[in-house]
């Protein structure tokens, strides 16, 4: 199997009528394969493979336009790997980097394929839930909270354990701005930070 252009032209006789096409294909492959890297650089974060902070701002006004036309409602959670300064300074940032696409693999394998998930910088992460209410997103979070803290990652200075604390915020017709949502999600995420960390705390909570 291969990428293909394909050019088709009419052949025309003496008296201006189709008697036949004339077709030119060129292996694209290459070309292909070019726009996928440069799609991926453009796109997603290097090391973890997620989509980066850009695309999921943009995905983020689409569903805020989205919501505000058709109704209806989505949740977003941010979440940030608590004490992760740590393991960069107990077992090296080779180590960082290892928790840190375990975790973004755990975030895939919780994603359905509507969900939009980014590294939104350092061991800062988003999930968008379209067309999810506050029960279905608990559900989701506190799941991913509890797979964190089985992470278990052997090294010679011991075994690596990690948590996380999650901010969620609701985008319903309500409150449909993507950018003060994310804001309500991220002071949530910080008050479950400084209540002990390792928690799921919605903004309505703090406020």
């Amino acid at each position: 199997m291969y990428y293909e252009d394909l050019s088709i032209s009419p052949v025309k006789n003496n008296h201006g009528e189709i008697v036949n096409f004339i077709g030119i294909k060129e292996n694209i492959s290459e070309r292909k394969a070019l726009e996928e890297i440069l799609y991926k650089l453009a796109n997603t974060d290097p090391l973890t493979g997620l989509f980066n902070r850009r695309v999921f701002l943009e995905r983020l006004t689409q569903e805020s336009e989205r919501i505000s036309r058709l109704g209806g409602s989505a949740v977003l959670l941010m979440l940030d790997l608590d004490f992760f300064k740590r393991v960069n300074d107990t077992y090296g940032h080779a180590m960082g980097d290892e928790v840190l696409r375990q975790f973004a693999d755990i975030l895939r394998k919780n994603s359905r394929s509507i969900d939009v998930a980014a590294r939104f910088g350092g061991e800062e992460f988003v999930i968008l839930l379209p067309s999810t209410n506050q029960n279905e997103a608990f559900i989701v979070a506190e799941r991913l909270r509890k797979q964190v803290s089985d992470i278990a990652i052997e090294h010679p200075k011991g075994i690596v354990h990690i948590t996380v604390s999650i901010g969620a915020a609701e985008l319903s017709e309500h409150d449909v701005d993507g950018e003060i949502v994310l804001n309500h999600a991220d002071c949530a995420l910080y008050i479950a930070k400084d209540s002990g960390r390792n928690k799921t705390c919605w903004f309505q909570d703090v406020k």
